[in-house]
């Protein structure tokens, strides 16, 4: 009985340890989802570029390269370390040249002042949480990722500690809104940060004061 009552513990234990919240990003990080939309489906990677220093505060630097269709969109976002509230976003491709958008116009533009992706664990995905069901879901390329699933209305999430911005399936009343496709490391920006730092190319300016 007692064995029993053990093996129950660490089993258990390594159960619940199957998620533990969102990993630590490293440079090079990438993510490919499908986003399925009511225009058909799009191609999404979300690239971890690395930290560096802007305005005088710490910032991540992500990249998001979306392709849909024959046409390909690169946006490259400057959020504050930590929380990701928005810096700066920079968005290339345009028939114009570099599209740059300083945090003035970011908030201007109703974008609000917090990114889509997150670099840390959110609170609504709180590996503490209670009850929290783990499922191994199987990617199309065949990797195989344990999950944690979050349930809220009619959507269901499902995250995952092995995977770059942790995000893995996104469900809305039974059917797949975005859904992850591979990930890996060794990612490198289209838009050098040298670049994006500059600012070069078409740029808003700030808001008159």
């Amino acid at each position: 009985m007692k064995k029993f009552a053990l093996f129950l513990i660490l089993f258990t234990s390594l159960f619940a340890s199957a998620y533990s919240g969102f990993m630590k990003l490293e440079p090079g990080a990438w993510a490919k989802y499908i986003v399925h939309t009511p225009q058909g489906p799009m191609e999404m990677i979300n690239k971890f570029i690395g930290t560096t220093t802007y305005k005088g505060k710490k910032v991540n630097v992500i990249e998001t390269v979306m392709q849909m269709q024959n046409m390909q969109h690169v946006i490259q976002y400057w959020s504050a370390k930590g929380n990701d509230a928005m810096i700066k976003k920079i968005v290339s491709q345009t028939p114009q040249g570099l599209f740059c958008m300083e945090e003035e116009m970011i908030g201007f533009s109703g974008m609000g002042d917090s990114a889509t992706y997150h670099t840390k664990t959110p609170k609504e995905f709180d590996p503490k949480k209670p009850n929290i069901k783990i499922i191994t879901l199987t990617l199309k390329n065949g990797k195989k990722i344990k999950a944690a699933l979050f349930k809220e209305k009619d959507q269901e999430i499902y995250v995952s500690s092995e995977v770059p911005f942790g995000i893995v399936l996104v469900k809305e009343k039974g059917k797949k809104v975005m859904e992850l496709v591979d990930f890996g490391y060794g990612a490198k920006p289209i838009i050098s940060l040298e670049i994006a730092k500059s600012c070069g190319g078409l740029q808003i300016p700030p808001l008159p004061k």
